[in-house]
C-alpha cells in the first residue's frame, strides 16, 4: 500500500497564465507542470505541482505577486483530493 501524498497545486485559467507563473517560479523553486485533477472545474488543462515542503517558499513568491493573484487558484492535494488553500492550511 502506498502512503500518503501530499503536495500544493496551482490551477489557472489559461495555459498561457500556467506557462508564464513556470517560467515565473522556477527559478525560485521546483514546479512540475502536470494534468489538472479532474476535480477541479474551470480550469485549463495544466497546472502547477509544488512539493509540500516547498509550500513556504511558494507563499513567499506568491506574496511578492510574482504570479498575480486573479490568475490562479491554489489547492492542497492529499492522496488525490484537493482542497482549496486557505492562509490557515
Amino acid at each position: 500500500m502506498r502512503g500518503s501524498e501530499t503536495y500544493q497545486l496551482l490551477a489557472f485559467e489559461s495555459t498561457h497564465a500556467a506557462m508564464a507563473a513556470e517560467r515565473a517560479l522556477r527559478s525560485r523553486l521546483l514546479v512540475t507542470v502536470m494534468p489538472t485533477l479532474r476535480q477541479i472545474t474551470a480550469a485549463c488543462g495544466i497546472s502547477l505541482r509544488v512539493e509540500d515542503r516547498d509550500g513556504p517558499a511558494l507563499s513567499r513568491a506568491l506574496g511578492e505577486g510574482l504570479i498575480p493573484p486573479g490568475e490562479y487558484r491554489r489547492y492542497r492535494v492529499e492522496d488525490g483530493t484537493p482542497v482549496l488553500w486557505n492562509d490557515n492550511m
